[in-house]
């Protein structure tokens, strides 16, 4: 949006034959901004479909698994689970919702 307003024009370069075919890693994800692009991101069918219910931390060793406390900091309340790959193809679907080019 900032963007916009200052005439600049973003470009994005995606190597592969499909936008999004070179994003394998999934990503735990705030919908703070696409709550402000898109704010029926829902009923468009983001794929944001994995909503955290709770975070846990282990150190592992050889033979176990010892929890360790989770920081206030690092709680992922309101986040998704989500595929980049995915996300990154649904998007240029909402070019109009964008107002820009994708």
């Amino acid at each position: 949006k900032l963007a916009q307003n200052e005439g600049v024009t973003v470009c994005v370069v995606e190597k592969g034959g499909e936008i999004g075919s070179h994003i394998l890693s999934g990503n735990v994800f705030d919908p703070i901004a696409l709550n402000e692009l898109i704010p029926d991101w829902e009923e468009k069918g983001a794929p944001l479909e994995t909503q955290v219910t709770e975070d846990k931390f282990y150190y592992l060793t050889e033979s176990s698994a010892i929890p360790c406390p989770v920081p206030p900091t690092l709680h992922n309340d309101g986040n998704y689970i989500i595929s980049l790959g995915a996300l990154s193809q649904w998007l240029p679907q909402q070019d109009g919702e964008l107002r820009g080019g994708v």
